[in-house]
């Protein structure tokens, strides 16, 4: 089959019946907003809402480091994330014809587990969706060519410009909002091109303009003007995916800028318990919009899911340890830039 591109995906699902939907779809690329929004559109094709939580699962593929379950004894190598996943696919849905299952992360999954995968996709279960998603690109291996030769396979890439100003355009309207070509283009110049961040402004630009209906170019520098200039909150992406010289150029540049140095590690304190919290409750078996309003995040809730994904419990307990050291270091005297510096060190090293 061939590969699909985004916007011909998206068009075969605003028509798409559910008698009709694949039993397996393949999602990878860099852009990781329209690799979740497709899913999303999926799982409202397939899931009726009150039969959400008995029809709808997510799994997620751990690192080959990082262990979340407990092998049986005898089994080597063994990763039970996609023999629990696949288990799930073969049951049947609850009072419905559909059932969907995720799995995220397929790119890490363990090459000795490839023939389970191949084995499901030659036969798969057909009152089940099976949605794999992989990072920016898939594993050079038989069972990801075998799924892209019998499955609608999409890699999703970073949206040209043009049609970035058309997204932009097009989301604001779904609120009742009106941004001109040329505030597109503003928005664009302003965020870059990840589409999380863009929705991040515009959603920010949409409750701004209150009951006006259109978004006027003095809202975007108002609202918008800052975003390129460090904060503390920019810390996060760099500090979850463990990128030392951003996050001392930003922390560099909150110290310039006049940010006090308790504030920031204050800051920085909340964020990591709430990621452990998060990671603790998906362990728990809780899905992760429900983990991350239990762990205090009602905002930008993509963004923080994706960056507490890539931290575990362990790391997590050691970073909140360090964070609590270098708390004691700065009350009791001393150079709190320098402990700062030394802190974000160690966090970018921290495994």
């Amino acid at each position: 089959m061939p590969a699909l591109k985004y916007y011909e995906l998206k068009s075969k699902l605003k028509t798409l019946k559910k008698s009709d939907v694949s039993p397996v779809y393949l999602f990878y690329g860099i852009e990781d907003y329209l690799k979740d929004e497709s899913v999303n559109r999926l799982e409202n094709i397939l899931i009726e809402p009150d039969m959400h939580d008995l029809n709808y699962s997510v799994f997620h593929i751990p690192s080959k480091n990082e262990k979340q379950f407990e092998s049986p004894p005898g089994i080597t190598e063994k990763n039970v994330i996609l023999e629990n996943a696949l288990s799930s696919c073969d049951s049947l849905p609850f009072i419905s014809a559909k059932k969907m299952v995720v799995i995220k992360n397929i790119h890490k999954l363990l090459e000795s587990q490839d023939e389970l995968l191949k084995k499901y996709i030659e036969k798969p279960h057909r009152s089940c969706c099976l949605v794999l998603v992989g990072g920016d690109k898939l594993p050079k291996r038989e069972v990801f060519r075998k799924i892209e030769k019998l499955y609608p396979t999409v890699n999703f890439y970073n949206l040209k410009d043009d049609q970035i100003y058309s997204w932009i355009i097009e989301y604001a309207k779904a609120f009742d909002k009106i941004i001109s070509m040329y505030g597109a283009e503003e928005i664009l110049k302003i965020t870059g091109n990840n589409l999380y961040d863009i929705k991040n402004e515009v959603d920010k630009l949409i409750l701004y303009a209150g009951d006006k209906t259109e978004i006027e170019m003095h809202s975007i520098e108002v609202c918008c003007g800052h975003f390129r200039e460090n904060t503390v909150f920019e810390l996060m992406p760099a500090l979850s995916e463990k990128k030392t010289e951003t996050a001392i150029k930003i922390l560099a540049n909150l110290f310039n800028s006049g940010e006090d140095e308790y504030m920031i590690l204050a800051q920085v304190a909340d964020r990591y318990r709430k990621y452990l919290r998060f990671n603790e409750l998906i362990e728990s078996g809780v899905d992760d919009r429900e983990a991350a309003l239990r762990s205090g995040v009602k905002f930008y809730q993509d963004k923080f899911i994706s960056d507490a994904r890539k931290l575990n419990i362990s790391e997590l307990k050691l970073s909140l340890t360090k964070i609590l050291e270098t708390d004691m270091k700065m009350k009791s005297g001393g150079n709190n830039k320098n402990h700062l510096e030394r802190l974000f060190f160690d966090l970018c090293q921290t495994h």
